[in-house]
């Protein structure tokens, strides 16, 4: 996996470069505030290409249609393709920003590394011992004895212990002061007396704060193992007597003690068995090997095959994979964004709908044709938008596209009317259509129409400004259910404080 992390870093910086320099024409001009992922932009056109998803894309009409109805001075196919670089740069960031946190991942957890498979390094003098959790992988192989068995595989996870090298005879030091005494009481572990043993004895190989080392030596095998496993299976409920010698040393100083148990009796589970027996084995290695840099790790116990790995090996993994399902989500679900535009810009026309028709109304009674009306209210705008940053009235750039257009020689009916389809609500598409019938039929009782056409449209307008003050107030809801909550714990608290005392 570390390897897969940094070819796709490499792959991601040589993109980048490369595009970068080939298509500067993409972000010469765009606002990069707005667009504060430009700089991925031609690494995401070239992804788009490459993949022929551009093709799928452009075939998403209402994706388009919406963009046309948000940018209406802008170029429609560069909006849209800035559109499709914008959602193609987030995806291309979130998952190289889950391969770097994976890569970081695995050199954070890389302490306890597995060398050549079934190695682990081990610390050096005066470092102490170090816990090191693993993954076992057990895997039962063939026997042709046993060929109508099912091979098994499990998985367990296990703690090993991994001594510091052994010291020299000239680096031992330490003296025996109450140590048997200590070790009478910590050698039971979990057990309540020596005269009645039913779990794993606890044989620890050092003295803490001493630098005493501790060698065991149990009378039968059979019951008690050198690292204080207790093997009861099958015995009688009377239990067996037995006894350890226990060995310390301190340079070229030895003593030697004799600790009398019971064993009683006890059933495992066959998990735990071959975990004791796992660890028996390990222990073996490790008294090998206690002059070696490395711990070697077994690779077979019993009938089971063993592979070792970090029990956070796949943190990295899981972490690449995570970004990747981030971005797919990221994808799927960017038009949202685009449809909560398009709902802004409902709203927003509606609002401006009345004042639009009241400003024209106003003008063609005062004597203006429907032109010069039209030209005035776009002007004005236009002027106030020059004179200080405003935010985009999407009602007013449209009638300033119609007013281009009639510039350019388009008829007024048929330009008006496209003014109405552009916008595609309902009050515009009846506007448009009351001046195009003013255009072809006369003046008579258009100005009335008007007149109650401003009147519909405030009544209407009212409506909207009452329907957004209660979704504002379904909005406030939960911060005053919240805030309710507080208020009942502030006063409740300190009022079950005072019963208390």
């Amino acid at each position: 996996m570390f390897a897969f992390n940094i070819i796709i870093l490499l792959l991601f910086l040589t993109g980048v470069l490369l595009c970068l320099k080939s298509s500067q024409e993409l972000i010469k001009n765009i606002d990069k505030k707005e667009h504060k992922l430009y700089f991925l932009y031609p690494f995401a056109n070239w992804i788009l290409k490459k993949t022929r998803l551009e093709k799928v894309l452009k075939r998403k009409t209402n994706v388009t249609n919406a963009i046309k109805a948000l940018y209406i001075t802008a170029k429609p196919e560069l909006i849209q393709r800035l559109y499709w670089c914008n959602r193609m740069a987030m995806v291309i960031a979130i998952i190289v920003l889950f391969d770097l946190l994976s890569l970081i991942g695995q050199l954070v957890n890389n302490n306890s590394v597995i060398l050549n498979g079934n190695y682990l390094l081990r610390p050096d003098y005066g470092e102490g011992s170090s816990e090191v959790e693993l993954n076992v992988t057990m895997e039962q192989e063939g026997d042709v004895n046993d060929s109508d068995k099912e091979e098994r595989s499990d998985t367990q996870e296990i703690s090993i212990n991994v001594e510091e090298r052994a010291y020299s005879q000239d680096k031992i030091e330490k003296i025996f002061d109450n140590v048997f005494r200590y070790l009478e009481s910590e050698v039971l572990g979990n057990n309540k007396s020596a005269d009645q043993v039913y779990e794993n004895l606890h044989f620890c190989n050092t003295i803490a704060g001493t630098s005493i080392t501790v060698e065991w030596d149990p009378e039968n095998y059979n019951l008690i193992q050198s690292n204080g496993t207790v093997r009861n299976l099958g015995i009688n409920e009377e239990g067996v007597d037995t006894s350890v010698t226990v060995i310390l040393k301190y340079r070229e100083q030895q003593a030697k003690y004799r600790m009398p148990f019971k064993i009683m009796p006890k059933q495992y589970s066959e998990e735990e068995r071959l975990q004791q027996d796992l660890k028996e084995q390990i222990n073996a290695y490790a008294e090998k090997s206690a002059q070696e840099d490395y711990l070697e790790l077994p690779q077979v116990i019993e009938n089971y095959r063993l592979s070792w790995e970090d029990k956070n090996k796949d943190s990295g993994v899981t972490m690449f994979f995570l970004g990747i399902m981030m971005a797919t989500f990221i994808w799927l679900f960017a038009d949202k964004e685009l449809a909560k535009q398009m709902k802004k810009r409902k709203e927003q026309m509606l609002f401006d709908y009345p004042e639009i028709i009241n400003k024209f109304t106003l003008l063609v009674n005062a004597g203006m044709t429907v032109k010069q009306a039209w030209n005035k209210i776009a002007e004005d705008y236009n002027d106030r938008s020059g004179q200080r940053q405003r935010n985009k009235r999407y009602a007013y750039d449209e009638m300033l596209t119609t007013c281009n257009e009639l510039k350019l020689g388009l008829p007024e009916n048929i330009a008006y009317e496209q003014y109405g389809r552009r916008i595609g609500l309902i009050p515009y598409i009846k506007f448009s259509s009351l001046i195009s019938q003013n255009l072809k039929k006369g003046n008579k009782g258009f100005t009335d129409l008007l007149m109650k056409e401003s009147i519909v449209a405030f009544e209407e307008r009212k409506e909207i400004a009452k329907r957004l003050g209660e979704e504002a107030g379904t909005k406030l809801l939960l911060p005053m259910m919240v805030m309710l909550i507080f208020v009942f714990l502030m006063i409740m608290i300190p009022a079950f404080w005072s019963f208390r005392v």
